[in-house]
């Protein structure tokens, strides 16, 4: 609750017919951060912050477990648990457009007619303020960088040629709760036709 994704935030559990903070001792904490962060399925605990002091439930992990229900809880007055997971950034979106026309579907993915300028746009979620795009192209390695305005970075591309035939991926970096955090869009896979 309250970071801004479900990967970050106040961990609480339902327990007894009610929301409950969850909390654990000190020497806990990392444990139970893996855990929570597991769960989730957000990837690894990056940090645990220190929470307010709230009357929840206790809970001690091995950092083994796959699910806090499998982790021992008592009822205590106690600091509750905030986690910060890895995949904290929601995957952005890509696509191509084309002022033009010059775009049309193939059987692999988008094709783009020799000599039309087209635009690869990246974008993501509403979640967190700024950031940045990193657009890469495995054709002939090029990567361009764009910050993040109004969630979304496009890249134009004018005369479109066989240079520009091959893979591009969207990669959104952003600086959020002290830390360095980044998603991967999935592949665009471009192919340049006759006119």
């Amino acid at each position: 609750m309250g970071g801004g994704s479900h990967c970050a935030g106040r961990v609480e559990g339902y327990d007894q017919g009610e929301w409950r903070t969850v909390g654990t001792s000190d020497w806990n904490q990392r444990d139970v951060a893996a855990v929570v962060c597991r769960q989730l399925g957000c990837g690894s605990s990056v940090s645990v912050p220190p929470g307010n002091t709230t009357r929840g439930f206790r809970v001690s992990c091995s950092g083994s477990e796959s699910s806090l229900r499998e982790c021992s809880r008592s009822y205590d007055l106690l600091p509750g648990l905030t986690v910060i997971c890895s995949d904290l950034l929601v995957q952005p979106d890509i696509f191509l457009t084309d002022p033009m026309g010059g775009v049309s579907r193939g059987h692999q993915g988008p094709e783009m007619f020799r000599g039309y300028n087209f635009t690869i746009t990246c974008s993501t979620q509403p979640q967190y303020p700024g950031g940045s795009f990193l657009l890469t192209f495995t054709g002939s390695n090029i990567q361009q960088i764009q910050p993040a305005v109004n969630h979304s970075a496009a890249f134009l591309f004018p005369a479109a040629d066989d240079s520009h035939q091959g893979n591009y991926i969207c990669v959104y970096d952003n600086y959020v709760f002290s830390h360095s955090f980044s998603s991967e869009s999935e592949l665009l896979s471009l192919t340049i036709t006759g006119n």
